[in-house]
């Protein structure tokens, strides 16, 4: 038993912030922090992996990343886009010129480190984290998990699996002192609104948002290239479980860019309303 004064000091991150990337965010008091579990939760197509991803190139803090969801080839070209401002159509052509066109671009991504399993079960993941510990002396900073779908549960009962893995990514993030960033789905009944707004708390998928510190919830639309980020859950910032209240960021999801509301992002957002897929010089 420790007192209260005592347990702090032995606390190293004090779940400080990770970097930010996009102003938007802040100004909603969106911040992931060290030694908490985040969730990004939207439907289908709505850019959950492109978030993760941009995000973690852009934070530069070393990351584990679980990419079960995602398959290799579709990691690699997403990156490349991104990092070379390329459509990922181009990049495809490029690659299957040259198999190492991307080669420096992608070496601004050593401090990713990617898992493929499609399938890792809970002992994975830990196998994974304390491989990494051995290989750099100390845990990431960030660990992504794309998805909580795709890891294996121990039990047969669905919503009790995922909240019993829940609660070891809540273990996690307490040891590693990492922040553990979690990808999940919503339901999709109409219930729920537009698939271009953010949805409500309650949709995510199992009910399984009592443990995570902050969750987002995306609503995308296609045809104006916008991304709206709501704050459904934050301990440390403002939120509404209904998620009307959001940020908003710019999008063009055919070169892989997530921008804010400057010049840039407002480039993003008239060429996909465009069609216009990209080079960008980035």
């Amino acid at each position: 038993m420790l007192n209260l004064s005592r347990a702090w000091s032995g606390v190293l991150t004090k779940a400080t912030p990770l970097p930010d990337v996009w102003k938007g965010l802040v100004a909603e008091g969106i911040k992931f922090r060290r030694g908490q579990v985040c969730m990004i939760a939207a439907a289908p197509n709505a850019g959950k992996s492109m978030f993760s991803l941009i995000y973690a190139v852009k934070a530069k803090v070393p990351t584990l990343f679980f990419s079960a969801d995602t398959d290799t080839t579709t990691v690699m070209m997403r990156a490349a886009s991104h990092l070379s401002g390329h459509s990922q159509v181009s990049v495809e052509a490029n690659l299957s010129n040259d198999s190492h066109y991307y080669d420096a671009h992608l070496d601004k991504v050593a401090h990713i480190k990617w898992v493929f399993d499609s399938s890792p079960s809970l002992d994975d993941l830990e196998l994974e984290v304390r491989a990494y510990v051995e290989l750099y002396g100390m845990p990431p900073e960030l660990i992504v998990i794309d998805n909580l779908m795709n890891v294996a549960a121990e039990t047969d009962n669905e919503w009790a699996g995922l909240r019993a893995i829940m609660m070891e990514f809540h273990n996690m993030a307490r040891t590693t002192e990492a922040c553990v960033m979690v990808l999940h789905h919503v339901s999709e009944q109409s219930e729920y609104g537009s698939p271009t707004e953010p949805p409500h708390r309650r949709a995510i998928h199992g009910k399984v948002s009592q443990l995570p510190a902050l969750i987002l919830t995306l609503g995308y639309d296609p045809s104006q290239g916008i991304l709206k980020v709501a704050p459904v859950k934050n301990r440390f910032g403002p939120h509404l479980a209904d998620g009307k209240k959001y940020a908003q960021l710019l999008v063009n999801y055919a070169a892989v860019q997530i921008g804010d509301q400057n010049e840039f992002g407002w480039m993003l957002r008239k060429d996909t309303i465009a069609g216009y897929q990209g080079g960008y010089n980035v």
